[in-house]
């Protein structure tokens, strides 16, 4: 696991420690005589960068003089619970939903996905790049998409996506060579035929050093062209 997937997994136990932190900054800010704009400034500060601001406040409480007790508190005790009450739950909800909104992001469905394939989950990946497809229509995630399907065997489907990823503007020179295979395979000649022209007359096989697949195009052309 790495240090980022580490990071994602304790993240939402971080930020609710993050928020109990700064709620306990607040009430001890308050009766510190802190004034309640002050006392929020440091509670925010200290969840938003808890390591770097609470040991900063828990400086300035030592070298801060307390004010004298005062005969009758300032506040009810109603009000001074209600404070951090109200605080905490606004703070857990902000968190609630900035998790929900991160966990539906494309990124998030990227990452899922990726994650998937190393653990041979393809379904669950193929799962993913659909959700992030529903978010972003984008032709890189098409053709990562119609990969997966082709892997899973599933040729229809794959052909679809990478014409759909052909359409909106994928640059990889690969897509003609793939469509063909997919269309060899599903018994459609003289369309692989085209493609096989296009892929042999790109630039992966003209002006960059060829591979085995211009060599396979080749020969297919041989073979499928009509005399």
């Amino acid at each position: 696991m790495s240090a980022g997937e580490f990071f994602d997994l304790i993240r939402p136990a971080f930020l609710v420690l993050a928020a109990l932190l700064s709620t306990w900054v607040l009430v001890n800010a308050q009766r510190g005589g802190f004034g309640i704009y002050i006392s929020l400034a440091w509670a925010l500060a200290t969840f938003f960068i808890p390591l770097v601001v609470f040991p900063i406040y828990l400086a300035v409480k030592l070298q801060r003089h307390q004010p004298p007790k005062q005969s009758q508190p300032v506040k009810t005790p109603r009000a001074g619970f209600l404070t951090p009450v109200l605080y905490l739950t606004a703070i857990l909800t902000f968190i609630a939903i900035s998790e929900l909104r991160e966990s539906n992001s494309v990124d998030m469905h990227l990452a899922r996905a990726t994650q998937a394939k190393l653990a041979g989950d393809r379904r669950g990946a193929i799962g993913e790049y659909k959700e992030a497809l529903a978010i972003e229509d984008d032709p890189h995630t098409r053709k990562l998409l119609g990969l997966e399907f082709s892997d899973d065997g599933d040729w229809v489907a794959a052909l679809a996506e990478f014409r759909l990823a052909e359409r909106g503007g994928e640059p990889d020179n690969l897509l003609p060579f793939r469509i063909a295979r997919l269309l060899d395979a599903l018994n459609q000649p003289n369309q692989a035929l085209m493609e096989y022209k296009k892929f042999v007359y790109s630039d992966s096989c003209v002006n960059a050093r060829p591979d085995y697949r211009c060599e396979v195009a080749k020969r297919r052309l041989e073979e499928v062209a009509v005399p």
